[in-house]
């Protein structure tokens, strides 16, 4: 292990911290240096966008790296002083630029954040073996159920042939027809310690982006939360954002004649009613929908978004004011819209009342 993953595992930088700490930045890209031990040795620190933290020693008398710092095969006075100011240079920089995270992996601890975000809900921590005491669920607030379990485990446990690392992945129910379909995907896995049929493990190494990731939180929440919410079928209400810049939906209303195509990330029925919020500049519901039809295999993907199924959902009033903005949406407690919310029927009666 270097000696900055020793120092760094579960920090990430603060990147207001490191400008007022000297650090230069370029491109997302952060970088530092200074000389120390009498002027002989240049440390070079550079942090790349994802937060990771790299660490360089130049012997400044042959301009050349000194690797032997992280070479557990030298030892004596010398070099144990080198790397006692190595540590020394990048704990104060930690102590002064960095927050510790809840997890160990950068993604990890982005989709903890957009968890708490959008449904208020954290993580806890209920086992006290210190071996996994780090492991941290994720329950639907109402019922207490899991719907997501963040694990730091051996990369062997899913590919034998890896190299002895250990990452973070998560956890979540899926829909188990379509059991087969997701385990074709490179980066899941059958569930490690649950019902690998019902769930299914997802690795937070980026193989996946973090909306890609929170389709299977979504509907794996979507599960626990209908056991306890719909009852006979129920009609259900969902707030559905949708980004301007990228999709004009008053055109495909037209276009479509009223009923058109959205993509579907999580557990709907037909009947239920989306209300559509138009981010910004607008940033309000513009729209109320009723879902006419589900689960609909769609194959696309962009730099903006991937689908692999759509719903239909069909226009039945278009908002002409701005009354249910942002700002209203708050004062209800609506979360950070990233993506699809589900909303109560006193929150959805509120909303109809300004229809």
């Amino acid at each position: 292990m270097s000696i900055e993953q020793d120092i760094f595992p579960s920090y990430h930088p603060i990147k207001e911290k490191l400008i007022e700490y000297g650090f230069e930045c370029f491109k997302d890209i952060y970088t530092y240096s200074i000389n120390f031990h009498n002027d002989e040795f240049k440390a070079l620190i550079t942090i790349d966008e994802k937060g990771e933290v790299y660490f360089k020693v130049i012997e400044l008398a042959f301009n050349e790296e000194y690797t032997q710092i992280n070479n557990d095969s030298y030892k004596g006075q010398y070099i144990g002083e080198i790397r006692e100011n190595c540590r020394d240079i990048l704990l104060d920089i930690r102590n002064k630029c960095f927050k510790k995270d809840i997890f160990v992996s950068n993604q990890a601890n982005r989709i903890a954040t957009i968890i708490k975000e959008r449904y208020h809900e954290e993580p806890d921590f209920p086992f006290s073996d210190p071996k996994i005491q780090n492991y941290g669920v994720f329950r639907y607030h109402i019922n207490k159920k899991w719907y997501g379990l963040i694990m730091n485990v051996n990369k062997s446990n899913f590919l034998p042939n890896s190299k002895n690392e250990f990452v973070d992945v998560i956890n979540v129910r899926i829909d188990e027809n379509n059991r087969e379909q997701i385990l074709k995907n490179e980066g899941i896995y059958p569930s490690y310690h649950m019902n690998k049929q019902k769930w299914v493990s997802i690795l937070l190494d980026d193989t996946f982006n973090d909306e890609e990731v929170m389709e299977y939180i979504n509907y794996s929440r979507d599960f626990m939360v209908g056991k306890t919410k719909r009852i006979n079928n129920e009609t259900m209400h969902f707030i559905q954002p949708c980004n301007p810049s990228f999709y004009d939906l008053e055109k495909a209303f037209v276009r479509d004649k009223g009923i058109t195509i959205w993509k579907q990330s999580r557990k709907v029925n037909i009947g239920d009613i989306c209300y559509m919020y138009i981010a910004s500049p607008i940033k309000a519901i513009k729209y109320k929908c009723e879902v006419v039809e589900t689960d609909i295999p769609y194959e696309y993907k962009s730099k903006e978004v991937s689908m692999t199924k759509v719903m239909k959902i069909k226009l039945l009033k278009k908002i002409d004011n701005n009354n249910i903005n942002i700002v209203f949406l708050r004062s209800l407690g609506i979360p950070l819209l990233r993506g699809p919310v589900t909303i109560s029927k006193e929150t959805a009666s509120k909303i109809e009342e300004l229809i």
